[in-house]
């Protein structure tokens, strides 16, 4: 996971242009925040997709996308962890930015929350605007099994006070 200095350096980068010229800067507060998306019982060559909305109180900077695949409820280790053989693309619909050029492979895309110690962080932290939707589209290329995932975006929620 980003330093918590990293973070608030590119927060403080992402506003500066916004904030300049002002008599009196506003004052930000950054809270730990979740959101998740279930993908209910998707069969092999099923697709599903989920909106996840964004806080209207706030940005969110996204620093890392997590999931875990279901299979019935069976309990997993890391010998036994569902790795999905799915596709997933990410779009922002107030920019129309996708999150890739195409689906990219889910284990890619995000870590497996069962293999805790392979984590994966985005690149570079990356900021959504407030109210923003968020529509994750998956596409699964399995050849038998129906898995559910749920798919979780972990970062910060900045709030802004004084404008």
């Amino acid at each position: 996971m980003f330093l918590p200095s990293e973070i608030w350096a590119f927060i403080q980068q992402s506003y500066a242009a916004a904030d300049a010229g002002l008599p009196n800067p506003p004052r930000r507060v950054v809270l730990p925040k979740r959101y998740t998306a279930t993908f209910a019982t998707v069969a092999p060559g099923g697709s599903q997709t989920q909106p996840i909305q964004i806080s209207a109180n706030g940005d969110f900077v996204l620093c890392r996308m997590a999931f875990i695949a279901t299979n019935a409820g069976a309990a997993q280790t890391a010998s036994t962890a569902i790795v999905p053989q799915w596709r997933i693309q990410i779009t922002d619909s107030g920019t129309d930015e996708q999150y890739g050029n195409q689906p990219i492979d889910l284990n890619v895309m995000a870590t497996n929350a069962v293999l805790s110690g392979e984590k994966t962080d985005e690149v570079y932290p990356r900021l959504i605007s407030g109210s923003s939707t968020l529509n994750l589209a998956v596409t699964s290329y399995e050849a038998a099994n129906t898995y559910s995932v749920d798919f979780v975006l972990i970062g910060v929620l900045v709030k802004t006070f004084g404008l």
